[in-house]
């Protein structure tokens, strides 16, 4: 019976990591880090103070729901949402605690245009 279960258990982890998207969606990439303070108040990093109530940025409180934003609850289990738990430590992850500091890691404005 503990053989069973360990099979079953086996199965169902290999089988649901296996359908999933490798990387990040292009609108979450830039060709900064925003999480490095010297970049900190970049008019397109969405953590600038200023661009709180911007009606383009994520974390808008107004925006809060809009279906494309990462930070919307439905998105949160998202393959390609930097915000997913799961993508914590991956390597293009912003969120990525490795990447904090790294001026060279690209990331693209979070609407994919460039400003």
């Amino acid at each position: 019976m503990t053989l069973l279960r360990l099979l079953a258990t086996l199965f169902f982890l290999s089988a649901t990591t296996s359908h999933a998207d490798m990387g990040f969606d292009e609108r979450y990439e830039r060709d900064y880090n925003i999480f490095n303070p010297v970049n900190k108040y970049q008019s397109d990093n969405p953590l600038n103070p200023v661009n709180t109530y911007d009606p383009d940025s994520a974390f808008n409180p107004i925006n809060r729901y809009d279906p494309g934003n990462p930070t919307n609850p439905i998105n949160q289990y998202s393959s390609n949402n930097p915000f997913n738990p799961v993508n914590r430590y991956h390597p293009d992850n912003p969120l990525n605690p490795v990447n904090k500091f790294n001026p060279a890691v690209p990331f693209a404005p979070l609407d994919g245009k460039r400003r």
